[in-house]
């Protein structure tokens, strides 16, 4: 038996669900909108690489780069070496080790033996090569020497050889450096001293050296630290480091003269203030935005290559409007080559109508970054507004390398000496102790510091060993 239709519903029936469904696709819009606003993030995060962020391009793996969107004008020079340049090809010496004399036989023409034939010239070519390296073995003879009274003596050895065999300056040299320059685990370090020098080393001896080499230059570090509270400018920044499993800071603060490189569990003022470099300092001190550094020195600068960085990804990102990004590029790389031009030309400072519109620019690009990008007043701000309210609220700070000539536009020379670091833990993987990490960066410190002064990183390690370490120069 057929059902009997029901009642058409009331006007009041419908109106409750017109607004129950009204509040349904509110709800889901605004869904929609937070998962799209979502998506879009993971998106950025996921296109961040060392272009746009300030990760380093060690972190960028195998995939396909985009093509450079490279912020340099262009030099108008053809690529390749530069006129004037020497390159690195072998020249010739005029006094070679060896001669081999090479004389025909035969005539090429009619056969005639040219055996006793006189030379009318030579052309020389010449071989570099490395002879069979093998360890040269100084045997020290104590001689035994009996008075007329009756008493024997015996000479007295030099410091360097206190037991019956011992590694002289050269082979600890070698391991310090292999193992702090070029990042060589100590196993693999002691195969390779093997293969190359026929010396049978064991892990043992390994550490043992880098931890005298550790011990040996408890003085130089207290010149760098006494050398970095005195200098006008500097240089901070730090990096994660894994350590006996965890996760550990190394701290570098440097000049283009001298490096002191630390390792603390915390990344902070707690470990700067540890490391006791950073609180003895009064110049200017150049580093990226982190808040902990803003309390040492009488002056910060802040790197404009990160920001520039920073501004990048705004650029690449299209929720907002990124023409305020864009100018605020133009503004800090035009003001950045002025600079370099007036230093050129050998001013020390911009003239007041080429330095007030740059500040100008600066201040308009900042305040409508601002603008386009709006803040709701609850939850966090945007990576672009917080980007701008750092641009103005920081504004001295971005600036300095315009008003002081003596403080550079970046934090390069920090980022090229952490570097090295991050090759190591490729090269070695972690450090297994505190204390092994520790001799590194002690040791690192070293031989970073004497090839700045142009010092070849082997023979300052020799040096050390030897009983003559290397010191800082009054005049630096």
């Amino acid at each position: 038996m057929p059902s009997v239709p029901s009642s058409p519903p009331s006007y009041e029936e419908l109106a409750a669900l017109v607004v129950e469904l009204k509040l349904l696709v509110s709800a889901q819009a605004a869904t929609i909108a937070e998962q799209a606003e979502r998506i879009a993030e993971l998106e950025r995060q996921v296109a961040t690489d060392s272009h746009n962020s300030s990760k380093p391009p060690s972190s960028d793996g195998l995939r396909k780069k985009p093509a450079p969107k490279s912020l340099r004008k262009a030099s108008g020079r053809k690529p390749g070496r530069a006129k004037g340049d020497p390159g690195g090809r072998l020249e010739r010496v005029a006094d070679p080790d060896r001669i081999v004399d090479h004389r025909p036989s035969a005539c090429d023409g009619c056969g005639n033996d040219l055996s006793g034939a006189v030379s009318s010239g030579f052309r020389a070519g010449q071989v570099f090569d490395l002879p069979e390296i093998a360890p040269e073995v100084t045997e020290h003879r104590l001689h035994l020497a009996v008075c007329g009274c009756g008493h024997a003596t015996t000479a007295a050895g030099p410091d360097h050889v206190p037991a019956a065999t011992v590694y002289g300056p050269g082979v600890r040299a070698a391991i310090a450096y292999l193992s702090a320059y070029q990042h060589l685990p100590a196993k693999r370090l002691a195969e390779a001293m093997e293969n190359l020098f026929g010396l049978p080393i064991s892990t043992g001896t390994v550490l043992s050296v880098l931890a005298r080499a550790h011990d040996g230059l408890e003085d130089f570090e207290a010149q760098v630290r006494e050398h970095l509270a005195a200098v006008p400018v500097a240089h901070a920044d730090e990096s994660g480091v894994r350590v006996a499993g965890k996760l550990h800071w190394l701290h570098v603060m440097c000049t283009h003269l001298v490096t002191f490189y630390g390792i603390h569990t915390q990344r902070g003022r707690i470990a700067m203030d540890d490391l006791g470099v950073l609180p003895a300092f009064t110049g200017t001190l150049v580093s990226d935005a982190l808040a902990s550094y803003t309390v040492y020195g009488n002056d910060q600068a802040l790197c404009g290559a990160h920001v520039l960085r920073e501004l990048i990804a705004v650029t690449e990102d299209t929720r907002h409007d990124p023409t305020w990004a864009r100018a605020m590029i133009d503004v800090l790389i035009e003001a950045k080559n002025a600079v370099a031009d007036a230093v050129a030309a050998g001013h020390d400072a911009l003239a007041d109508e080429t330095l007030v519109p740059f500040q100008d620019r600066y201040r308009q690009a900042a305040l409508c970054g601002i603008a386009a990008n709006p803040y709701p007043g609850t939850g966090p701000r945007s990576k672009a507004r917080a980007l701008a309210e750092r641009l103005r609220d920081r504004t001295s700070e971005y600036q300095r390398y315009m008003t002081e000539f003596t403080v550079p536009f970046d934090n390069n020379q920090a980022e090229r000496d952490l570097r090295m670091i991050k090759v190591q833990q490729k090269v070695s993987g972690s450090w297994r102790t505190l204390t092994g990490a520790r001799r590194f960066a002690r040791i690192r410190s070293y031989i970073s510091t004497v090839r700045k002064h142009g010092i070849n990183p082997l023979t300052a390690p020799r040096d050390l060993f030897a009983g003559r370490p290397w010191t800082l120069p009054a005049t630096s």
